[in-house]
């Protein structure tokens, strides 16, 4: 009788499956724009010598200068924000300009976590959460539980609340003691070649590269997976 050896799958030690969000379950280019959109237009009611004075335009100009003079806050894109609005809420004599940054960041905040999930998302996730923990990591400040996928993820850890963010490796060893395991249990999927994939090989996870054509390649190794769709994983990670 003949033995039948099935082979050996490179991820059959994967306990822990990590996700980043932006551009990888979301265009997060489109909830960007709507966000920003979103916020300009409460600016345009609630400030609206700011919107007569200064363009789109010249808005994003100036939060791109803030953010150079400003180096501490280059990571803490929601501190960053707010504290923009106050100097310029403060700049054109709006009175308690912190308490209405806050108030307009806010504004953004919920109109950043409405997400359009890329097709067949909430398929994959529930077909991978059967077999795996599922976190995920992000350099954004999106919210899985604001943006409805709370039941899929144990955890989701945000750069924020770091010294830096993805690709430096303190994120990724963050997730790993939390989730209770080591490198070699955790496949992270990210759109990004060095925030994603370069970060995650660095301590020791392996790494399924979301090509979407953003991107160049430009590293010396390969991702251990190449896709182009989330959905390309249950093949490869829940065989029949």
């Amino acid at each position: 009788m003949n033995t039948v050896i099935k082979p050996i799958s490179p991820f059959q030690n994967i306990k822990v499956i990590s996700f980043d969000l932006d551009d990888t379950l979301w265009s997060g280019t489109d909830v960007i724009i709507h966000a920003e959109k979103t916020m300009t237009s409460w600016m345009v009611i609630n400030t609206p010598k700011i919107s007569q004075s200064l363009s789109n335009e010249e808005l994003r100009s100036r939060k791109i200068q803030f953010i150079k003079s400003n180096p501490k806050l280059r990571y803490k894109i929601s501190q960053a924000r707010i504290q923009f609005l106050t100097d310029l809420f403060s700049e054109f004599n709006y009175p308690q300009p912190k308490e209405l940054a806050k108030e307009c960041f806010q504004v953004f905040y919920d109109a950043r976590q409405k997400v359009t999930l890329f097709e067949n998302v909430i398929d994959v996730l529930t077909e991978l959460n059967k077999k795996f923990t599922l976190i995920a990591i992000t350099n954004g400040n999106a919210n899985v539980q604001a943006v409805g996928l709370e039941e899929y993820f144990d955890f989701c850890l945000n750069s924020e609340d770091f010294d830096f963010p993805k690709p430096h490796g303190d994120i990724f060893q963050a997730a790993l003691a939390k989730a209770g395991i080591s490198a070699d249990q955790c496949l992270h999927v990210g759109d990004h070649p060095e925030h994603d994939m370069l970060g995650a090989k660095e301590v020791g996870i392996k790494t399924c590269w979301l090509e979407d054509g953003r991107h160049p390649w430009q590293h010396d190794f390969k991702a251990d997976i190449t896709i182009t769709h989330v959905r390309e994983l249950l093949p490869l990670l829940t065989p029949q």
